[in-house]
């Protein structure tokens, strides 16, 4: 039962919205420069929930995080803590 339950949840990740409260601690962006992104085509857009409710789609905000992370160049050696 456990089992089906855990398949059921992992099937509805894909529906999931984030709100802009999520997104934020998501993507450490100001408002403003999420829009710019959006604008430009450069983010997922958000989805008109209610007159003054706007949501992301979570699967779409963590292809965007894994897509820049594949594109961040390998941090350097003088990056690294020391130890």
């Amino acid at each position: 039962m456990l089992e089906i339950k855990k398949n059921a949840l992992s099937d509805l990740h894909h529906l999931r919205i984030v709100t802009q409260k999520e997104l934020r601690q998501l993507v450490p962006y100001t408002p403003q420069h999420i829009l710019r992104l959006e604008k430009a085509g450069k983010f997922p857009l958000r989805i008109r929930l209610g007159q003054n409710r706007v949501g992301w789609m979570l699967i779409e905000i963590e292809a965007w995080i894994a897509s820049r992370r594949a594109a961040s160049p390998p941090p350097s050696p003088a990056d690294q803590p020391h130890a």
